[in-house]
């Protein structure tokens, strides 16, 4: 059976951000454009608030996460924040663990999620700009980002 991850990037305090499960990272969000809104193009621009939802696949198809995430704009306007849920699917008996890597302005990827098969998730999030998603497998095979 898989084991949950804590994330390891996204709880907010002073001078670092948080996201809700724990991780904690440097706060260089003070500008920048937030998941958002699609635009006519397909393309998802920053947005005061908003929500999306995407099905995230690995490179290789053997894992899926279907994922919904919403922002709101902070009260300074300089960063967003919202929640992110959502369920894995592992199409592939092979050992490997599906992972949610998230990126943020300031961050490379980060696995902040990991379930078994038909596991939901949720989670948390503040003081962030650009939050962008994948699936990956352990080990490799990461997905196109969600936007």
């Amino acid at each position: 059976m898989r084991m949950r991850m804590k994330a390891a990037a996204f709880a907010l305090l002073v001078g670092t951000a948080t996201v809700a499960g724990g991780v904690t990272a440097p706060a260089a969000f003070a500008a920048g454009e937030a998941p958002a809104a699609v635009s006519d193009s397909g393309n998802i621009r920053a947005a005061g608030s908003g929500s999306a939802d995407r099905t995230l696949w690995t490179s290789n198809r053997a894992g899926q996460i279907n994922i919904h995430w919403d922002w709101k704009s902070s009260a300074d306007g300089k960063s967003h924040y919202g929640s992110f849920w959502g369920k894995f699917y592992d199409h592939k008996i092979d050992g490997k663990y599906v992972l949610l890597q998230a990126k943020w302005k300031g961050q490379d990827w980060t696995t902040i999620r990991t379930a078994a098969n038909g596991e939901d998730f949720r989670g948390d999030y503040s003081k962030l700009n650009g939050l962008n998603f994948r699936a990956c497998l352990q080990g490799g095979n990461c997905g196109a980002p969600a936007w």
